[in-house]
């Protein structure tokens, strides 16, 4: 036959400030900051702003994602 294991006696959690997660109201603030943006979801100001930083710090326009930017702009504004 099973032995009946003795209950464990619960123990008072002591937790440090460093375990304990974030306030709730300052974690999703921090993550709607850090997370993407679709590109068919941005403004025009976020997209020309993007394709700054795009040119800073790739140096050029000339990938995928800096062109998907451009051609989304292009869309937006109805240039050709």
């Amino acid at each position: 036959m099973a032995e009946e294991k003795p209950a464990a006696t619960p123990q008072p959690a002591q937790s440090t400030p460093a375990q304990q997660p974030a306030a709730p109201a300052q974690q999703p603030a921090a993550a709607a900051a850090k997370k993407n943006k679709k590109i068919n979801e941005m403004t025009l100001a976020e997209l020309d702003k993007k394709i700054e930083d795009v040119k800073v710090k790739m140096g050029n326009l000339t990938s995928k994602y800096a062109l998907e930017l451009l051609k989304r702009k292009k869309e937006i504004t109805g240039t050709n």
